[in-house]
């Protein structure tokens, strides 16, 4: 591994995440509630502590709930006792760090040996920190990259890890979405992984039972959990969601029945797709195709939910740059990676292509769609024309990412029956 790239790659990785402070506390300067969803953790964990109401209560001055489950609450609690300014710091450097062990775990999945892998991490680091889902979460002290490491590395586990699931489980009992890794565990024949996560996510609940008894009747067996209203306008453009996308399209939040006729098509068709990829090797593309699917079927998808891009763009360039890869890079890549897009035309064009098409994938994810739009729309009504297609930019792009996989999977099954294979 030539030296100058690890160099190159770590002053790369310096140099933004540096800028990312400065616009962070720029973004936040003078602000009375900077990182205010980290506020709502910790007024939550207040609340847990001194037995307080935590789902008939409003965070002061900002009328806003908290959504999460009980199990959060107690986890948050030990977040009360950490002095603000300093939680502040706390969590944006985990966050920063989930991320870049979320990239090194991807790099590694896609089979790059160490050296490269370091100096691919620092490089994707450098221009993932400022897609605009990740600057979100650390604008708002959200913990979705936290969670993303946490699924990422338990699923990256080999299958004959003993606890593999358990990180799937107890993300879940944080936010639901990650529920939707347990069919998938299921569809992989990963039979005792998706019993470990269902039994950590069980034991959540029965923490959360033994400690916070009243609350975890009212969230739980008062069905709170199915009540995704609590969590504001689902119409909103900020929700990226399938559900906000039919509620911006008939201008009403009463889109029930087809909602969950597109969920269900949508969820079945994801699932099918991730375990697909997974079953014939590649593994990554699975997990990432399974996330992207929680993604789109979740009643609520905030715009900072959609971390998952930054794994999502290693994966792409990895596709991209296979074509002429160094032999320094990689020594394990995952089966057939290769051949599974490529296509009939000389390799100059294949790979202008490629580029092309990774760049019009990644590029609505360094912007949010809710600034795209005018005021007077922003709330899910009285959208027209390109504001249709502006307001509605990430479920668009995860739409054509599941086409994408299922096509270029298609293509390798035919390869292989006309036994010519793709390439």
């Amino acid at each position: 591994m030539r030296r100058w790239v690890v160099t190159l790659a770590t002053v790369a990785f310096t140099v933004s995440a540096a800028a990312t402070f400065v616009t962070l506390a720029l973004a936040t300067f003078g602000k009375r509630s900077p990182m205010i969803d980290l506020l709502i953790y910790r007024w939550a964990g207040l609340l847990a502590v001194h037995s307080g109401d935590l789902y008939g209560s409003y965070f002061p001055h900002r009328h806003l709930p908290f959504t999460y489950p009980p199990m959060a609450a107690l986890v948050f609690a030990v977040m009360a006792a950490i002095p603000m300014p300093v939680l502040r710091w706390l969590v944006t450097v985990a966050s920063i760090s989930c991320l870049i062990a979320t990239l090194w775990l991807t790099w590694g999945m896609l089979g790059y040996r160490r050296s490269a892998r370091a100096a691919a991490t620092l490089a994707a680091a450098s221009v993932t920190l400022w897609l605009a889902p990740v600057l979100q979460t650390l604008w708002l002290g959200q913990i979705n990259l936290i969670l993303m490491f946490v699924i990422v590395a338990d699923l990256c586990l080999p299958d004959s890890a003993r606890f593999k699931g358990a990180g799937v489980g107890l993300a879940a009992g944080f936010k639901l979405v990650p529920l939707i890794f347990i069919p998938y565990l299921l569809l992989t024949r990963r039979f005792r992984a998706a019993g470990v996560s269902l039994a950590t996510f069980g034991l959540t609940i029965a923490s959360s039972q033994v400690l916070l008894p009243s609350q975890s009747q009212k969230f739980w067996f008062g069905r709170l959990f199915l009540s995704s209203s609590r969590s504001g306008n689902i119409a909103y453009v900020g929700n990226q969601s399938l559900h906000g996308t039919v509620a911006r399209l008939m201008s009403s939040q009463s889109a029930e029945q087809p909602y969950w006729l597109v969920v269900s098509a949508i969820g079945v068709a994801g699932l099918l797709l991730a375990a697909w990829a997974a079953r014939r090797g590649y593994e990554m593309i699975g997990i990432l195709t399974c996330g992207l699917t929680g993604l789109l079927i979740s009643p609520i998808s905030w715009s900072h939910h959609w971390v998952w891009a930054a794994p999502a763009l290693v994966v792409a360039v990895d596709v991209a740059v296979r074509i002429r890869a160094p032999s320094w890079l990689a020594t394990r890549p995952e089966p057939g990676i290769r051949r599974i897009v490529s296509w009939r035309w000389p390799g100059r064009w294949r790979r202008r292509v490629r580029w092309c098409a990774l760049a019009i994938l990644a590029a609505p994810f360094f912007v949010l769609p809710e600034g795209l739009v005018p005021t007077s729309v922003v709330q899910g009504t009285g959208a027209h024309g390109v504001e249709l297609v502006t307001g509605n930019l990430y479920v668009i792009d995860g739409l054509v990412a599941l086409c994408v996989v299922g096509l270029t999977l298609v293509a390798r099954e035919r390869g292989n029956a006309h036994g010519s294979g793709l390439e």
